[in-house]
């Protein structure tokens, strides 16, 4: 039973070796080039938010401004 386990545990890490010998890793200038692009993107969808959350949070102050205590 030992040795089935032990088989197994060789056969997974062969597989996984044989599977990351496979990957192609990008190079430094790609790298780069696609870390400022979801820098930039992040950037942009956070700015997004912002204002949305501005203009919703200036409608509501409105609203309750609205309503007589």
């Amino acid at each position: 039973m030992v040795n089935r386990v032990i088989g197994k545990i060789k056969s997974v890490y062969t597989t996984y070796r044989s599977e990351f010998a496979k990957i192609v890793w990008p190079g430094r200038p790609e790298l780069i080039r696609k870390t400022v692009t979801v820098a930039v993107i992040s950037g942009l969808f956070g700015a997004y938010i912002a204002g949305l959350d501005l203009v919703f949070g200036q409608i509501f102050s409105s609203l309750v401004g609205l309503i007589p205590m």
